[in-house]
C-alpha cells in the first residue's frame, strides 16, 4: 500500500534531550484538513514506518488502532515505561481565532476573572488547579466561586513568551457537573485572550461528550483529530 499524500514525520531522539525526561509520547498520529501528520522517537520509527505502509490509507480505523497498539507496547516495555491508561486514546482539537465567533452568551454572572481579590475569597480548592500558581505566572484563568468554593475552572496552560496560541483547559466538580459552570468558564477564559489578540486551542477525547459540548457551544472550530499516548518510566 503506498503511503498517503501530505504526510508529514518529525522524528525525535530520547538520547538527545538536554535533561532526563520521565515522560515521553512515544507516538503521535494527527490528521487535518492538510494532511496526515506522524511524530515519533526515533527508538519507534520502524514500527511506525511499517505501520503506515501497511494502514497508511486509513489509520484511525478501529482494526488500524488496535494493531498500533500491539506493536508499540514491545518498545515500551523494553524501555522501562509503562502506558497510562493502558492504550492510545484519540483526541480531537479545536481552535477558535475570531471574537466574532464566540458565544458571550454563555457567559454566567457567576464566571469571574482569577484575581488577587478573587482568590482570597477561596476557601476550598477540590480541583487540579493550582490557583496561586496560576496567578503568579500570570495565567488567565476564570473560575466559578460559591460560598468560597471552587466548582469549576478553566485555564490555559504554561507558554512561551512570543506564543500566540494558547491551550485551554477545564475541570469542574462532579457535583457541579451539568449547569454549565465549564462553558461559562471557558467562554470568559477564550473572551480574555482573544482581546489580547491570541488564540485558543482546546483538545479533548473524542468520547468525552462534555468536553466537546463545550467545545461546540463555545464556538471553537474543529481543527484535528489525533491518537496520543503517554508513557511514564516504572519506579
Amino acid at each position: 500500500m503506498r503511503r498517503p499524500e501530505n504526510l508529514y514525520i518529525r522524528i525525535e531522539d530520547e538520547e538527545n534531550f538536554e535533561e532526563p525526561m520521565d515522560a515521553i509520547v512515544p507516538l503521535v498520529f494527527s490528521q487535518s484538513r492538510t494532511g496526515l501528520e506522524l511524530e515519533c522517537y526515533f527508538g519507534v520509527y520502524k514500527e511506525a514506518r511499517d505501520f503506515l505502509l501497511e494502514y497508511g490509507a486509513n489509520p484511525f480505523s478501529k482494526e488500524a488502532l488496535s494493531e498500533l497498539n500491539r506493536r508499540l507496547l514491545p518498545y515500551l516495555e523494553a524501555e522501562g515505561y509503562h502506558r497510562e491508561g493502558g492504550e492510545l486514546r484519540y483526541y480531537r482539537s479545536f481552535v477558535l481565532w475570531d471574537k466574532r465567533k464566540l458565544n458571550r452568551s454563555l457567559i454566567r454572572p457567576d464566571s469571574v476573572m482569577l484575581s488577587r481579590t478573587v482568590l482570597e475569597k477561596v476557601l476550598e480548592n477540590r480541583t487540579d488547579f493550582d490557583l496561586e500558581e496560576l496567578l503568579l505566572k500570570r495565567l488567565p484563568t476564570a473560575l466559578t466561586l460559591k460560598e468560597g468554593n471552587v466548582l469549576s475552572v478553566a485555564s490555559v496552560n504554561e507558554h512561551g513568551k512570543n506564543q500566540r496560541l494558547l491551550e485551554a483547559s477545564v475541570y469542574t466538580l462532579p457535583d457541579a457537573r451539568g449547569q454549565g459552570f465549564g462553558q461559562s468558564n471557558v467562554a470568559l477564559l477564550c473572551h480574555s485572550v482573544l482581546e489580547k489578540r491570541m488564540g485558543v486551542v482546546y483538545c479533548c477525547s473524542c468520547h468525552n461528550q462534555p468536553s466537546l459540548k463545550i467545545a461546540k457551544a463555545v464556538g471553537f472550530r474543529s481543527e484535528r483529530r489525533f491518537y496520543a499516548v503517554g508513557a511514564y518510566k516504572n519506579d
